[in-house]
């Protein structure tokens, strides 16, 4: 072949490969954007567990079993519910902690895993350090409630009762937010010591209430609407700002004279730490859409929860401040483990 038809092939395959290489750069400018878009907006592609702290029929148990439901109906895809009780919320928390941050793994607890942290600094969980929260919805009110045999029917009139005599008081256990909140009302009454009887849980509380084992008992609203309404108890005080819808004749704690004694046993959703904003976000953006739907609204309401929601930034604080909150009410009643 003639030297010079060697130089005009390889100008030509030169040229080829130039074009071409310039064609892959252009259309790798178009292209390179669009699979990280795709893969944010796959989320989700699998399964999603909801990963609730105590076992199955209590309330946080009801909530996650709710809002799965919706959810996969939201999301197309499953949603499942994964009972891990154990350690008010720890043995749930540090395996979320402890599971891949990519949004499929959801923790669902209350803020009693929070004050089981403080009590237990050797808990190996941190959850502002370990956990991510993206939505809190329902909470809890707690209520006080007195047995029937007690001639109290009122706040005032249970603390003139304590007043002259020795009472017990039962709660779902040591550390509880009903436990808490009541050291708190205790705490506010110079002079009114009343013994505390903890039980294993809530159901149980009120049964002593209801045959006298306690003459008060201080629980979360839910289990207890039935009872009062039957009056197999008397319904005392509830701690949340405003009335109860499910038990609207009884008083506020903040009515009868104690603002400072408010609060409820919220139902929050985690995630690890480390979960991209985006997928926290839409799983925020998730949690509060099931939240306002009027059936689940509803369906809450006659149960006895309220209706409130907090979005993950807002409730990443209050996380903090409850911890501040009740490290100061845990350490006063002495129950922090050295």
């Amino acid at each position: 072949m003639h030297p010079s038809h060697r130089i005009s092939r390889r100008r030509q395959a030169l040229a080829t490969l130039t074009g071409a290489i310039a064609f892959l750069a252009a259309m790798g400018c178009a292209i390179l954007p669009f699979p990280a878009a795709a893969q944010q907006g796959a989320y989700p592609s699998r399964t999603i567990r909801l990963v609730v702290s105590f076992p199955p029929g209590g309330g946080l148990d009801i909530i996650a079993r709710m809002f799965a439901e919706k959810m996969t109906g939201i999301l197309g895809q499953p949603v499942v519910v994964e009972n891990r009780a154990g350690a008010a919320g720890a043995v749930a928390g540090k395996q979320v902690a402890a599971a891949a941050p990519d949004g499929y793994t959801v923790l669902v607890a209350s803020n009693s895993m929070i004050v089981n942290q403080i009590m237990n600094p050797k808990s190996g969980l941190d959850t502002e350090r370990d956990l991510l929260g993206v939505a809190s919805v329902a909470p809890q009110a707690i209520v006080i409630v007195a047995s029937p045999e007690l001639k109290a029917g009122t706040l005032k009139d249970l603390i003139e009762v304590a007043r002259t005599r020795s009472l017990n008081f039962g709660t779902p256990g040591p550390g509880s937010i009903p436990h808490l909140l009541f050291e708190q009302l205790l705490a506010a009454l110079p002079g009114v010591k009343m013994t505390h009887v903890p039980f294993q849980g809530a159901g149980p509380a009120l049964t002593g209430a209801m045959t006298n084992q306690v003459e008060v008992a201080s629980v979360t609203l839910p289990p207890s609407v039935g009872l009062v309404r039957a009056n197999k108890v008397k319904g005392i005080a509830v701690t949340t700002k405003a009335r109860s819808k499910a038990l609207p004749d009884i008083p506020t704690t903040t009515e009868a004279g104690f603002p400072s004694v408010v609060g409820t046993a919220w139902c929050g959703f985690f995630v690890p730490a480390k979960t991209p904003k985006a997928i926290a976000d839409r799983l925020s953006a998730v949690f509060l859409q099931v939240a306002a739907m009027p059936d689940i609204q509803e369906r809450l309401g006659k149960l006895g929860f309220e209706t409130a929601t907090t979005p993950g930034d807002q409730f990443q604080r209050d996380v903090s401040q409850e911890i501040k909150t009740w490290t100061a009410v845990v350490e006063k009643v002495g129950l922090r483990k050295p």
